[in-house]
């Protein structure tokens, strides 16, 4: 039984630093969707991961 404690992750994690007003907008648009600030940061990495891959493939010969 987990009785509530996770394993802590093996996933790798990273550290940015940003500016206030950027840290604030990303606070208002995680609001509007019903998320956490890092877990915006999760979807808009993905995406731009997504997208890069993406227009890598039209690139490519």
């Amino acid at each position: 039984m987990n009785h509530g404690l996770d394993m802590p992750s093996k996933k790798p994690q990273m550290t940015i630093r940003i500016e206030e007003d950027e840290y604030k907008y990303l606070e208002d648009w995680a609001a509007r969707e019903f998320l956490s600030v890092p877990q915006l940061a999760k979807v808009i990495v993905k995406r731009a991961i997504a997208q890069n891959k993406k227009s890598q493939q039209v690139e490519s010969p």
